[in-house]
């Protein structure tokens, strides 16, 4: 009975959960990859006015309006660590030097879209190597074969920092109006 009772405890540990984890901010693991995804809340959203708007970022290329959703490349995202309050010292170098690109999908409903950030590739320095070649972050931010978090990466100066960034460069920023006599 004590060893049951044994097992049961340890199964049921936050650590033992913990190691398990496929979900960190706005990243999940599904199929062996990374993604990221997060709705945003946006009055009379619509996709063109979404597409309109991605066209214009240096860092997106072949954006595609569909039905009811946008798609595109992101290309070369860099995250501004300085931006989200974090030293040099604190953030890894892969977030530092890391160029992030991917497929990006975004649907939209009454009032919100969703943004998918899928097939995520970088590049970089990652400290014991040099990432020249466009690599899935799924081989670096994973473990077992891509279905779970490496708890390296799940921290704040890690997918944290790469979620702040993401969220920055892929939210729609209504473009204000501005007083012509000015």
């Amino acid at each position: 009975m004590k060893k049951v009772l044994a097992l049961w405890v340890i199964m049921t540990s936050p650590l033992f959960m913990f190691g398990q984890q496929t979900t960190y901010g706005n990243f999940k693991v599904a199929d062996q990859e990374i993604f990221y995804q997060k709705v945003f809340v946006q009055d009379s959203i619509t996709a063109d006015k979404l597409a309109e708007y991605y066209k214009t970022l240096a860092y997106v290329t072949n954006v595609t309006t569909t039905g009811d959703g946008v798609t595109f490349d992101a290309n070369d995202l860099t995250v501004d660590y300085k931006k989200f309050q974090f030293t040099q010292v604190a953030t890894p170098s892969i977030i530092q030097t890391g160029k992030y690109s991917g497929k990006v999908s975004v649907g939209v409903k009454d009032g919100k879209y969703r943004v998918t950030f899928s097939s995520i590739v970088l590049t970089g320095d990652i400290g014991y190597k040099k990432i020249t070649e466009r690599d899935k972050l799924t081989n670096y931010a994973c473990r077992n074969s891509g279905t779970v978090l490496s708890q390296d990466w799940c921290k704040p100066n890690m997918l944290g920092l790469l979620d702040q960034a993401f969220t920055d460069k892929l939210q729609y920023v209504a473009k204000s109006k501005k007083d012509g006599d000015w």
